[in-house]
């Protein structure tokens, strides 16, 4: 079916299955890499540092990202990306080394990252402004909905095939994405772009990008996405390592992660009514901080009861705050910005990603677990107290 001939209805549950393609491929790399490392006999700071270098390409090209997207199209990057994530995944099983494997997350990682940021700007500008919450909340749901899936199917695969397999399952992932790319029609271009290398696209982005944190609304918001995706990356790096420790099956863990994303998809479906509630700043704080806290307390609890509580806990907040981030990146920018601040966005998403299992891998190697977990916990609480004294930069804002 030629993309240009989809009728306009199917255009946003197009949109939507992108967002289930795209970001879910985290959620199988969040299970198989931290499991790989320790059926290698690989060290807990060794995979640390293998699960940090999936983000270390987004975090030095994201805003290159999305002047890919400004400058190219998003439609173009996305099924360029989701070609890289399927050859990417496909080389996982060859890596046997650690180095082979640090190059094969390094490369992947950026493939993924750019993907979902392509994904994400097509979905904002796509998006009519009356009604981008509620769009953004059913976009952000459907993610989840991919990430629910994702664990479990790769948990299951490497329970009964091996990790071999959970790595074939990311490599579908990304021929799936390669479609929706394709059925979905192209979008308008940066009419101002012109003809530019791709070196000259990559310094222009930051040119362009990084003055906007001098606004008081896009810099607040990168501060929430970074500690939004710290908290997030204790469930994609340790919190299986610890599961593992305590005897948890791979089945098992990919359906505590299920319940994550599970719980995802609910605060997904809630953040825009909750928001006319209680504000979109106050959801923000409130959201992250129940995320923190509960992936926090983690490794104080082995009882299956309360590990699924808090998992549901931390999905939740996580949930809420996806759609409204998005939301406000919407109603505080212009069109033709929208791809260089999502991609801004990532970067702040990878430094956080990076930062923390790498920082958890050297207090678990000092400190055992539960301490890591505990501190880097207490860090991040910290430094939301902080946030909380700026929430006003988000009123009034700019549509």
């Amino acid at each position: 079916m030629n993309a240009a001939r989809l009728p306009r209805r199917w255009l946003p549950w197009v949109v939507h299955l992108g967002a289930l393609f795209s970001i879910s491929t985290e959620g199988i790399i969040g299970l198989v890499v931290p499991l790989w490392g320790v059926h290698q006999g690989l060290g807990a700071q060794q995979i640390g540092v293998l699960v940090a270098l999936g983000s270390l390409g987004p975090l030095v090209l994201g805003p290159a990202a999305g002047g890919l997207c400004d400058h190219f199209g998003d439609r173009r990057v996305m099924l360029a990306t989701a070609l890289g994530v399927l050859l990417t995944a496909l080389a996982y099983p060859l890596a046997g080394t650690f180095l082979l494997a640090c190059a094969v997350q390094l490369l992947g990682g950026l493939f993924r990252g750019t993907s979902w940021v392509a994904t994400q700007s097509y979905a904002v500008r796509f998006a009519r402004s009356a009604e981008r919450q509620r769009f953004l909340g059913r976009f952000s749901f459907f993610g989840s909905i991919g990430m629910l899936a994702a664990p479990l199917l790769a948990g299951w695969l490497v329970e009964t095939s091996g990790l071999t397999a959970g790595f074939l399952s990311m490599a579908a992932w990304g021929a799936a994405l390669w479609v929706i790319g394709w059925l979905l029609p192209a979008q308008p271009m940066n009419s101002g772009a012109g003809n530019r290398t791709l070196w000259r696209i990559t310094i222009d982005a930051y040119r362009e990008t990084l003055p906007t944190l001098l606004r008081p609304a896009i810099a607040l918001i990168m501060g929430f996405t970074l500690l939004r995706l710290s908290a997030a990356a204790i469930n994609a790096s340790f919190y299986p390592v610890y599961l593992d420790a305590i005897d948890y099956s791979a089945l098992m863990i990919g359906a505590l992660l299920a319940v994550i994303n599970a719980t995802v998809s609910l605060g997904s479906l809630a953040a825009a009514r909750l928001s006319d509630a209680v504000g979109t700043a106050r959801l923000l704080w409130l959201s992250i901080a129940l995320s923190v806290v509960s992936i926090a307390l983690v490794p104080v609890f082995e009882s299956p009861v309360m590990l699924v509580s808090l998992s549901a806990l931390h999905g939740f907040g996580l949930g809420l705050s996806l759609p409204t981030l998005l939301s406000e990146i919407g109603r505080h920018t212009v069109p033709q910005e929208r791809g260089l601040v999502i991609g801004l966005r990532m970067l702040f998403n990878r430094a956080g990603y990076m930062l923390v299992p790498v920082v958890l891998g050297l207090l678990t190697a000092q400190a055992g677990l539960t301490a890591a977990f505990l501190v880097t916990g207490g860090v991040l609480l910290a430094s939301l107290a902080v946030t909380g004294l700026f929430m006003g930069a988000l009123a009034p804002p700019r549509d």
